[in-house]
């Protein structure tokens, strides 16, 4: 019996997106952090477009920041071109490259998921045009969602817990300076010296007035 051979489906959809056409933009971040200057990589990025077919339409880059939380020209850049869908696909040298946090991170992978942009990350062998990439994008999909929910559930903590403990409004008046704006009154003062007096407003001090108005007296 002769051996056929075995047709993998999985493979040829793999290898079918792999060599399709793309339009690429490649972003490279030089931090201490990484030995790969940001020359480094995007040569080596624009060795795999050319090795796929794909074809190169941006490129940015970023230099490491003086100031922790200093914007990134080039970061921004780049997901102004996902937003505006001038690429078919981002290459990175490695996942960390964009975002300062897992929060970043995961809303990147969220946004390049929902304008249909794949990524291609070097460092870590993901193409998300194959089954397993479609997966990890599927997983920061999840994540996102998730991480929205519980920042949603501290903020409805936060505020439930506040209204227990906040007033609105002007404070309440102490009363030590409502008995002191009351004997100011009986002997007989003004509103306004009354209220300086007493570290109170004059319409405070108004109010106590009328209050001490007896009815005979205000007939």
């Amino acid at each position: 019996m002769v051996n056929q051979p075995i047709f993998c489906c999985q493979n040829y959809i793999s290898w079918y997106h792999c060599s399709m056409s793309y339009n690429v933009a490649i972003y490279a971040r030089q931090s201490h952090d990484c030995t790969a200057s940001a020359e480094d990589q995007i040569e080596h990025l624009k060795g795999v477009a050319a090795a796929h077919g794909w074809t190169i339409r941006s490129v940015f880059t970023d230099r490491p920041a003086t100031v922790k939380k200093e914007r990134r020209p080039g970061e921004v850049a780049l997901i102004d071109a996902i937003r505006g869908g001038s690429v078919d696909k981002v290459l990175l040298w490695s996942i960390d490259r964009v975002g300062r946090s897992l929060v970043d991170l995961v809303g990147f992978m969220e946004r390049c998921r929902a304008s249909g942009v794949g990524l291609y990350l070097h460092e870590q062998g993901v193409d998300t045009s194959t089954s397993n990439g479609t997966a990890l994008l599927d997983v920061a999909g999840m994540l996102a969602f998730h991480l929205r929910q519980m920042r949603r559930d501290r903020i409805l903590r936060g505020q439930a817990a506040v209204k227990g403990i906040v007033r609105f409004g002007r404070p309440p008046i102490s009363a030590a300076r409502v008995e002191k704006a009351k004997q100011e009154l009986s002997s007989g003062k003004g509103v306004r010296q009354v209220a300086r007096l007493a570290g109170i407003s004059p319409a405070s001090v108004s109010r106590m007035k009328n209050s001490l108005v007896s009815p005979a007296e205000a007939m």
